[in-house]
């Protein structure tokens, strides 16, 4: 038996962009209504590998102050790590 799942609409995908990107510090200027309305044919797991890019991005522009031996990061390095619009684009 098969189940056919369509691609989800606009709607459907900014629903989605919430699930996935509500455990992450976003900046200000993200629009994920933007988001979704530009991403017309992604599936879910296109939008979660969207999600995950965007926070790779973010922490890529970190990781020249992040400690990588140390077993935590400092605190005032995460508080200025958000996702931003642009990491999405």
């Amino acid at each position: 038996k098969e189940i056919e799942m369509g691609i989800p609409n606009e709607t459907g995908r900014l629903d989605i962009l919430g699930i996935h990107t509500k455990n992450m510090k976003l900046a200000k200027d993200v629009n994920l209504t933007d988001i979704a309305q530009e991403t017309h044919g992604f599936v879910g797991a296109d939008l979660a590998e969207l999600c995950n890019s965007a926070a790779m991005l973010c922490i890529r522009e970190k990781i020249d102050v992040i400690d990588l031996e140390g077993e935590t990061v400092d605190a005032a390095v995460l508080e200025s790590m958000a996702i931003t619009q642009s990491h999405f684009k």
